[in-house]
Order: C-alpha cells, then sequence, then structure tokens
C-alpha cells in the first residue's frame, strides 16, 4: 500500500478524487488566484508580526528546543523564540481574516473534502505555519492518532482515552486482517508561499492512508518520504490518516502555510470554534460558515436544548435551574 511517489497536480475534480483514494492526497494548482494569494500572505504577515510584537508568538520546530513542565502541566514558556522555537504558528484563523473565513467554505473544500468526509464536516482547527530557516522536521504522524484501532471480540483493548500521540506496536504494526479505521479527518494545505524540499515542504508517504498502521516515532528512515513541490497558490488536500509532517527548513526563506483541519461532526474539535469565535463576527457569518464552525446541530448532536434545533446561536439561552410559581 506503500508508494514510492505521489500524484502530480490537476484542476480536474474526478482525477483528484481519485488521487485522494489513491495517494492520500491530491494537489489543486491556482485553487487561489494572485491577488488572493497577495491578501492571504499581507493578512498573515500583519497577523505574526503582530502576535509578535505583543508576547503571542508561539514557536516550535528548533532543534534545541525544551519542553518543560510546570506542576505537572506543559510551561507554555516552552514555545517562545527564548526557548529555541523556530517556526512560528497562529491559531484560531477564523478570527484572523476574511481571507482565511473563505477558506472554510470555499468550493473546492465542498467537493474535495465533501469526498472523503462526506456532505457535513465541521472545523477542527485553522491554523498558520511560518517555517522559518533552521527549522527542523517535525516528523511523520497521523492526524487521527486518537482513533481505536479494530479488535476482535472480547479481546484486551487500550482504553479510549489512555490513547497517547506516542503510538503504541498494535498501532505501528496493527492486524489488518481485522480492517482499518475509515477517515474521519481531512486537511487542507494552503500554499501561500512556494513550497519546496528545501523550505520546509510538507512530508508525506504516499498510500500510507491505507495502511491501517501509524508511522514509528522512534525511526523514520525506511520510509519512502516525498515532498510535494508545488507554487504558491495551490491546494494540497489530504486524507486524515495520510502520514505527514512539516520537513525542516534548510534554505534562507520562510515556507507559509494555512492548514484548514475538517473533522466529521460526531467528533471533537481541536480548536473550540464555537467558544473561540469572536463574537463580533456572528453577524457576518453566513450559515454555511456557521454550520462549518460546529454551530449546526447534526443528529442532535451540539445542541443546547431541543434537539429539533438547525443553528445554536453564539450567545444562547439557557434554561436555568427552575421552580414553579406557588398557586
Amino acid at each position: 500500500m506503500i508508494l514510492e511517489h505521489g500524484p502530480s497536480e490537476t484542476k480536474d475534480l474526478s482525477v483528484a478524487k481519485a488521487n485522494i483514494d489513491k495517494y492520500g492526497y491530491c494537489l489543486i494548482p491556482e485553487a487561489l488566484n494572485a491577488d488572493e494569494v497577495k491578501i492571504c500572505r499581507e493578512r498573515l504577515l500583519e497577523q505574526a508580526e503582530a502576535e509578535e510584537e505583543l508576547g503571542l508568538s508561539f514557536r516550535d520546530g528548533g532543534a534545541k528546543q525544551e519542553i518543560r513542565f510546570k506542576g505537572g502541566k506543559v510551561d507554555k514558556s516552552s514555545f517562545t523564540k527564548e526557548n529555541g522555537g523556530v517556526n512560528q504558528r497562529l491559531w484560531m484563523m477564523a478570527n484572523k481574516g476574511q481571507c482565511f473565513r473563505d477558506m472554510v467554505t470555499h468550493s473546492l473544500v465542498d467537493e474535495l473534502v465533501g469526498h472523503i468526509l462526506g456532505k457535513d464536516f465541521i472545523l477542527s482547527t485553522h491554523s498558520a505555519n511560518i517555517a522559518k530557516p533552521g527549522g527542523v522536521r517535525m516528523g511523520l504522524h497521523t492526524d487521527q492518532w486518537w482513533m481505536p484501532q479494530p479488535i476482535k471480540a472480547g479481546e484486551n483493548y487500550i482504553r479510549p482515552s489512555e490513547i497517547s500521540r506516542k503510538a503504541d506496536t498494535s498501532f505501528i504494526e496493527p492486524d489488518i486482517s481485522l480492517g482499518i479505521s475509515p477517515p474521519v479527518v481531512a486537511n487542507c494545505m494552503w500554499m501561500i508561499s512556494d513550497f519546496s524540499s528545501t523550505n520546509g515542504a510538507t512530508e508525506v508517504v504516499a498510500g500510507s492512508h491505507l495502511s491501517g498502521a501509524h508511522p514509528n516515532q522512534e525511526d523514520q528512515s525506511a520510509y519512502p518520504i516525498v515532498q510535494p513541490e508545488a507554487e504558491a497558490g495551490t491546494l494540497m488536500v489530504f486524507d486524515g490518516r495520510l502520514w505527514h509532517g512539516t520537513g525542516a527548513n534548510t534554505g534562507n526563506t520562510d515556507r507559509l502555510g494555512v492548514l484548514t483541519t475538517f473533522c466529521s461532526p460526531q467528533f471533537r474539535q481541536q480548536e473550540n470554534q464555537t467558544l473561540g469565535l469572536d463574537r463580533d463576527l456572528w453577524d457576518s457569518c453566513s450559515e454555511k460558515l456557521k454550520s462549518r464552525l460546529g454551530f449546526k446541530v447534526w443528529n442532535a448532536y451540539g445542541r443546547i436544548e431541543s434537539s429539533m434545533d438547525h443553528l445554536i446561536d453564539i450567545e444562547p439561552e439557557r434554561i436555568k435551574e427552575l421552580k414553579p410559581n406557588k398557586k
């Protein structure tokens, strides 16, 4: 199932969908036109600079970066330039520009993410990664690391809440005779700059989405890793089971990418979009965007009161503890 190479770019959506099925990903050139790339680039760099000035910058991917703990919890000061962080990440991009909100409802998302997850899906996380010179490779992983593996009836298993990002042997070497998990996550990488093997283009292992396995985090030297190279404006859509990760930036230019991750509506979002959305944006959000953010009730899931509600409000009416009036 593991393949030595990936697909070529295509604007033919039927071919793109076939590429997702076979290779685990597809590449759509000129998904964003030159003007759209310019707007996204300027807004991203402006936001990144402001977050840096205000001490809000999140940095990772440093060779000498040390993850610190305080009181049994990860110390946020681990993710700073002072602690060796290199790449700058920005979160909750739905709050940070119309150009980023437009990505969530883009027609290519409808077609290609819909091909993977079906017509209903929600935004899990919408982030940007500015991979800077000196950033080290992230390492291959899947975005369904938390998905329990198929088991035999009555067989012992890892309890779902005890699954960790460090894959257990049963995840690295699964019994695929039991079947494999379907995709419940899909990713869109919007290339806001040219992606190359020297500036940290996304690493992938073509076909790995059908292996039923997770990559070994200790030794990845034997995997046939490829780094799709493409021009700014290209959209890479990939199955959440695909082994992937940010590449090392050994060049001298920044690599700008916006990663829009979607999940099936019955799964928990990585970013709490409904709580985190800027309230001032509510009236300008289309029903389609509100649905993608998670405000749409799906088969009674996500409701506040009645399971018959179509959309929940950003400030819902909550029925509190009540007592009847005494007569």
